[in-house]
């Protein structure tokens, strides 16, 4: 009896240590993602959840990135073909086991032209492909909708803001296949369309892709309102300040880099990483000095 008493009580801390597993984050997308100012403002939002300030959460986005595996001819100048997340993915899943994956794709994937059933085809079937692999290694997935495209010069960039419109009203539709969506273009244009109320010279984004500042933390706010309640985090949280999120964005980098590194790509031209050991201690110290800043 006492042998049986003993072997249910282990199989108990089992089960406790196995429902307790350490959330380990990551974010995935392309050069808006690796960038990582908005990831750093969702990144000081989460560290403020109660038990979560040192999870481990890495950004391993990649520049020009696709799900799609579509590659406009003379992409870069003809220097390289977009690179694939699904080359890469399962080595990411293996190495890092997230238990919650952030992604964030589309905005290349329509290979900047007009509406094609074989392009919007490509990209569902990509996206489709890369949540199931990441739900097969365990994790929640969480997909944001393309954020917009062209926004501050519409006359010249209307046709493929449809294109992102329309792959992320796709997207948004597969909630009722219990997909877990956040809708950040919605939220980001309506910020937008505030922000120019206000001021009329203010521009999302220079180049028509990539937002500066107030663009990446308006795709910050939109993500973390949507995720936080699909996680039961505080969705109230607010960022922290730029000066104390400093070191985060250090670690972000460092992190990135040198996960990129260990799990490879086939982008060219990033910084090579430290070794991984190496990053994730200057990570911590980063980590505890951000925890530490009043």
């Amino acid at each position: 009896m006492l042998r049986l008493l003993l072997s249910w009580c282990l199989l108990g801390l089992v089960a406790v240590r196995a429902d307790q597993e350490e959330p380990r984050v990551l974010f995935l997308g392309d050069s808006i993602t690796y960038d990582g100012r908005w990831v750093v403002h969702v990144e000081s939002a989460i560290r403020a959840q109660r038990g979560l300030a040192r999870i481990p959460i890495v950004n391993m986005a990649v520049p020009s990135e696709t799900v799609s595996g579509l590659s406009e001819p003379g992409h870069a100048g003809g220097s390289f073909m977009r690179p694939d997340v699904r080359e890469r993915l399962g080595r990411v899943l293996a190495a890092y086991k997230p238990t919650l994956v952030v992604l964030c794709y589309g905005i290349n994937d329509g290979i900047f032209q007009p509406l094609d059933e074989v392009r919007f085809k490509a990209y569902r079937d990509g996206i489709a492909s890369v949540r199931a692999d990441c739900l097969k290694a365990g994790a929640k997935v969480v997909l944001l909708t393309p954020p917009p495209y062209g926004v501050d010069k519409p006359t010249d960039t209307a046709a493929y803001d449809q294109v992102m419109a329309t792959y992320a009203s796709w997207l948004v539709q597969q909630r009722r296949f219990n997909w877990q969506v956040v809708d950040v273009r919605t939220q980001v244009l309506g910020a937008i369309a505030t922000a120019k109320k206000t001021d009329a010279k203010f521009i999302f984004s220079r180049d028509g892709i990539h937002p500066g500042d107030e663009g990446h933390l308006m795709l910050a706010q939109a993500t973390w309102e949507g995720l936080a309640p699909m996680m039961k985090w505080n969705a109230r949280t607010v960022f922290a300040e730029p000066n104390k999120s400093k070191p985060l964005a250090q670690s972000m980098m460092l992190l990135r880099n040198a996960w990129l590194t260990k799990t490879g790509h086939k982008r060219p031209g990033l910084p090579e990483g430290l070794p991984l050991e190496q990053a994730e201690n200057r990570s911590n110290a980063l980590i505890s000095e951000f925890l530490k800043t009043p």
